[in-house]
């Protein structure tokens, strides 16, 4: 009896959360974009432009490699740039909903979820639009769509679980959020943006295979051109590093609550 009688529990306890981060998402496009229903198309403007713009002064320098393709750069970028704007947003996501920490719903992992979510959503949206433009600009379809979204969906969590740990730690301590913000800059280089692993000397391959997000964007470059190079990823190695940060992160705002003291 106490079994059958804990199921429905579950669900709505489920259905609640999802209910609080769609408010919360709605309140998050809000605050960031105003109440005019054109200031969200800021969401997809962003990203569309500057990964654009870095596809332009990248690509179009003449031959049939890979490197200078429009979708290698415009698709990376956009990639990296909801990567870095999770985390970089990650130390102003309790400071900026302190307040509603005080409806015993909300809880610190639903505010980044929100956050996170609308970066996806953008990220997903912008990445369609450029795999359309570079099909229309002459280049060749990608070569499993399922392996691109797999990539998109793996940087997510992955700067999720980075997030989390950095929403932790700079609620305790607020100056590494300007550590945070240059980290993200001097990681742009070693991200595997702008190259693939294969172009590298063997010594410095096996330096950047290190790296997670080398993984994801060797993913990614799968998934769009298939077999015109040799893609090096381990998705274990990627895994592992989504999963330790996650639980670190999410026993840090469990910590990070009791501090604030609002419950």
């Amino acid at each position: 009896m106490s079994g059958s009688g804990s199921e429905p529990l579950l669900i709505d306890c489920a259905r609640q959360q999802v209910r609080v981060i769609g408010a919360l998402i709605v309140r998050e496009m809000h605050t960031r974009f105003g109440r005019h229903r054109f200031g969200y198309l800021w969401l997809f403007f962003e990203p569309l432009l500057l990964g654009a713009m870095i596809a332009l002064i990248h690509g179009f320098r003449g031959g049939d490699s890979v490197r200078n393709t429009f979708e290698f750069f415009s698709i990376g970028y956009i990639m990296f740039f909801a990567f870095r704007g999770m985390i970089n947003r990650a130390s102003s996501t309790i400071t900026a909903n302190r307040g509603l920490l005080y409806h015993r719903q909300v809880t610190l992992p639903d505010l980044f979820y929100a956050r996170h979510i609308i970066e996806a959503v953008a990220c997903t949206g912008v990445m369609a639009i450029f795999t359309i433009a570079g099909i229309a600009l002459g280049g060749e379809p990608p070569d499993s769509i399922v392996k691109m979204l797999c990539a998109l969906g793996l940087m997510v969590l992955l700067a999720q679980g980075i997030a989390l740990v950095v929403g932790a730690l700079t609620s305790e301590w607020e100056a590494l959020d300007r550590l945070v913000h240059a980290m993200s800059y001097l990681m742009l280089p070693f991200s595997g943006l702008f190259f693939m692993v294969e172009w590298l000397p063997e010594w410095m391959q096996a330096i950047m295979l290190w790296v997670p997000t080398v993984h994801i964007f060797e993913l990614l470059r799968d998934g769009q051109f298939g077999d015109r190079f040799r893609a090096t990823y381990d998705l274990t190695y990627v895994a592992y590093w989504i999963l330790v940060p996650h639980l670190l992160g999410l026993v840090g705002l469990r910590l990070a609550r009791q501090r604030i003291g609002l419950e």
